[in-house]
């Protein structure tokens, strides 16, 4: 056997001529599908339409809303209209109040920061009398200026540390203080 390989047309080394004729395939498999669809004149969808359109036309008028749900949707509407136009007078109110309780807040701060410079200022007053007179303190009474300055309570607030033993000794150095050297 021999092999064969046709030669293709334009080739220079084929002949064309030497081979026969390959017949075409004429026959696609459309031919079936390709008959014309019987008219009869009338439109194809006119039915499937004219179904439908009734459906549709029920699909109306169950979307329809019944007359008490229409009322009760108006009255909600003015319900609501009100509802909001008191929430905003009483927004209002509250805007006024709070701008009165903030400016009487500033003022009570305003009196109480002046109480309180005016206390200092009477205690810096007292301390620079007293501390001035540092220079000439009879002897003796060391104890007694200490003693001034310390909370004796039995307790104070704020105190977590035992200081008991220290106050009655502040105390008893207080009432009879040690001799002084001369």
């Amino acid at each position: 056997m021999q092999d064969y390989i046709p030669a293709l047309s334009g080739d220079p080394m084929g002949c064309v001529d030497s081979q026969p004729d390959i017949p075409v395939a004429t026959y696609s498999g459309l031919e079936e599908f390709s008959a014309t669809p019987v008219y009869d004149g009338g439109d194809f969808l006119s039915q499937d339409t004219e179904d439908l359109s009734s459906g549709m036309s029920n699909m109306n008028m169950a979307r329809e809303e019944p007359e008490f749900l229409k009322k009760w949707k108006v009255e909600q509407e003015e319900r609501l209209k009100k509802k909001d136009e008191n929430e905003e007078v009483m927004k209002e109110k509250l805007r006024l109040q709070a701008r009165q309780e903030l400016e009487d807040w500033y003022k009570r701060y305003e009196t109480q920061l002046e109480q309180t410079k005016s206390t200092n200022r009477e205690a810096e007053s007292d301390f620079v009398a007293e501390v001035g007179g540092m220079n000439h303190i009879e002897p003796g009474s060391e104890w007694e200026r200490v003693s001034k300055h310390c909370d004796f309570s039995a307790k104070a607030p704020g105190h977590t540390k035992d200081v008991s033993r220290m106050r009655s000794i502040l105390l008893q150095l207080k009432q009879s203080p040690p001799p002084t050297k001369a």
